[in-house]
């Protein structure tokens, strides 16, 4: 592989990523008046309900912790999300989903499930999620400084 393919592939993998997301988020805010980022939260806080915590949201969004607890006084203050006290740790809350943040939740990804249909057509999703998933655990060895 050459430094051509290799550029080429992380400009197409760029504009892909952002114009997806771009177009993405225009249908998901015209149908359900929500952002991704605000959908990715809700979706981090359901699946690792019943112990969601902000640190999930951290990692699962490739935020900082300060980013994340903004994150989730926003999605408070929305009532799509409460937090209570963690009942084994002191310092920590666990995050849950309102009724309302379950319904946003729901609608949002269906909206964005619609949305992505149109916008990726019949491509082996299985497939195309096998490949990113393969080279995001490179990229994780290789930034926690191990050879991969």
């Amino acid at each position: 592989m050459t430094v051509t393919d290799r550029m080429n592939f992380f400009d197409a993998l760029v504009r892909y990523e952002t114009d997806l997301w771009n177009t993405a988020e225009r249908e998901l805010q015209s149908e359900t008046r929500m952002g991704l980022g605000t959908l990715q939260a809700l979706r981090v806080i359901a699946r690792h309900a019943p112990v969601a915590r902000v640190n999930e949201v951290s990692r699962d969004l490739g935020i900082t912790i300060g980013a994340a607890s903004k994150f989730v006084d926003r999605l408070e203050r929305d009532g799509l999300a409460a937090r209570a006290p963690h009942p084994d740790d002191r310092r920590s809350s666990l995050v849950t989903l309102t009724q309302t943040g379950e319904r946003a939740r729901s609608e949002g990804e269906g909206a964005l499930a619609r949305s992505l249909d149109r916008l990726v057509g019949d491509v082996d999703l299985t497939a195309a999620t096998s490949v990113l998933d393969e080279l995001q655990a490179r990229l994780g060895t290789l930034a926690e400084g191990t050879a991969a």
